[in-house]
């Protein structure tokens, strides 16, 4: 799997195209790369020699996979020669589609970067074999997925238990200083962001110093990340101090951004930390703070329309919403017959890179926690059967996956108010919400573990 304008009186005419104007100027400015290189098609298939239109698209995906925007679109010439500029919103891992008389033959993800020119060259119907990347920003991130994959394999000895103790502790110390050593090397590019991101999670948690001083660094050299530093700062300041220095932390970071989006995403994340903590009067107060600031936000709106929803259906200490799904085995699986025992309902799509990235440590956390009474249940959006295998070709399958087709996506959707995947919802034993994690609050898991373990071993010491 290769694996988001101005028009009855004069005055009243002015002041919407004031408001238009005013909403245009809240967009963040896109950035820009420049794509080229040659599509051909095998000569057993094609004989003609004439390799014009074959179309390259890139669309915009949203927090839940669906693609909507485009970014980028060009057409090969009859020798399969194409070229054109991609807007993009940030730094990032692209799909880029291929399609020939409508029929899309394959996905390839590019890393798209400001001012970066992409080479990408390919024959059909291969191209996953054929394929050949080329720009400093795609040959960069190749170099960072030789690291991760260093890091990834010493996981997997860890797991095994062939590496414990301070061996274990040495080697996660190397390898943060590599990846470290990786970002100073190449600073102001997405492979050296991922890099100085990596660095900072393996500190997390035993050298929490030197992670805080990298922290504090990355935020100096490039507020870009200053999304990422929160979610670690945050975990930090709750866990070694408490809410009010967390809180603390993410107004200093607000004074940091130059980035509207960046300190609004920021003002969320300090919204939905109050919400976690259960302070509700404050919530409505920081909640009514922000529609202010930034009604003229779309993107705000919707957010505010969400969480409201949350607040009054999802929060911690609500019932989960009843669900039933069909597994890959044929069970019935529903919130009824789930009671008695804790479980992670998540929901993914499996050729989402993040949740590939996640699911090495999704599998660490099972085989700890299954011996505590955890289960796992996963829902794969947007996946067939095809997609099913080719993720679990090198990949184990130690839990229950709904089975494509047997369940209603968009419902699930809407009653599990879903805006990002992966999404998971901690469910204590009784049906109850423990806490639900969107995307990269992954990492937050386990605190919302221990609370229920720590209910489960009240109850067996009476």
């Amino acid at each position: 799997m290769i694996d988001k304008h101005c028009t009855h009186g004069i005055w009243i005419l002015a002041l919407l195209m004031l408001a238009a104007c005013s909403q245009e100027d809240k967009k963040e400015p896109y950035l820009q790369t420049h794509i080229t290189g040659k599509i051909t098609v095998d000569a057993d298939l094609d004989t003609s020699r004439d390799y014009s239109g074959i179309e390259l698209k890139i669309l915009r995906p949203d927090t839940l996979g669906q693609l909507n925007d485009t970014l980028f679109y060009a057409v090969t010439d009859e020798d399969g020669s194409y070229a054109g500029n991609a807007r993009i919103p940030r730094n990032d891992i692209y799909p880029l589609s291929i399609l020939r008389r409508s029929n899309e033959l394959g996905v390839v993800n590019l890393v798209l970067a400001d001012k970066d020119t992409v080479y990408f060259d390919a024959e059909l119907p291969d191209l996953e074999e054929t394929a050949q990347v080329k720009s400093k920003e795609n040959d960069l991130f190749a170099s960072y997925e030789r690291l991760q994959a260093g890091i990834n394999r010493i996981f997997q000895f860890a797991n095994a238990g062939l590496v414990t103790g301070d061996t274990l502790e040495m080697e996660l110390m190397k390898w943060s200083d590599l990846f470290w050593d990786f970002y100073e090397d190449n600073l102001d590019t997405f492979a050296g962001q991922q890099a100085a991101a990596s660095s900072i999670r393996l500190l997390e948690g035993w050298q929490d110093e030197l992670m805080m001083e990298r922290l504090w660094k990355v935020i100096d050299d490039d507020p870009s990340l200053i999304p990422f530093a929160s979610r670690i700062g945050i975990r930090y300041y709750t866990d070694e101090y408490n809410l009010d220095h967390a809180l603390t932390f993410i107004d200093s970071l607000v004074t940091k951004s130059a980035s509207d989006r960046i300190s609004m995403e920021l003002k969320m994340n300090k919204i939905k930390l109050l919400y976690d903590s259960a302070r509700v009067e404050t919530v409505k107060h920081e909640l009514d703070q922000f529609k202010t600031q930034y009604q003229s936000y779309r993107e705000a709106s919707g957010w505010v329309q969400n969480f409201e929803y949350e607040l009054a259906t999802l929060a911690p200490g609500s019932e989960l919403p009843d669900f039933e799904i069909i597994s890959l085995e044929g069970d019935t699986i529903t919130r009824e017959n789930m009671k008695g025992k804790p479980y992670m309902l998540e929901f993914t799509r499996l050729d989402n890179f993040l949740y590939q990235q996640q699911f090495d440590r999704n599998i660490a956390i099972y085989h700890i926690y299954k011996n505590y009474g955890l289960e796992f249940l996963t829902v794969p959006f947007e996946t067939t059967d095809v997609v099913m295998n080719a993720f679990f070709e090198e990949r184990a399958r130690l839990w229950p996956f709904a089975q494509p087709g047997t369940f209603n996506a968009d419902e699930l959707r809407e009653k599990f108010n879903l805006n990002t995947l992966p999404t998971r919802i901690l469910v204590d034993k009784n049906g109850i919400i423990v806490r639900k994690y969107e995307g990269t609050e992954f990492n937050d898991i386990v605190r919302g573990l221990q609370i229920v373990l720590t209910d489960i071993n009240e109850e067996e010491a009476l």
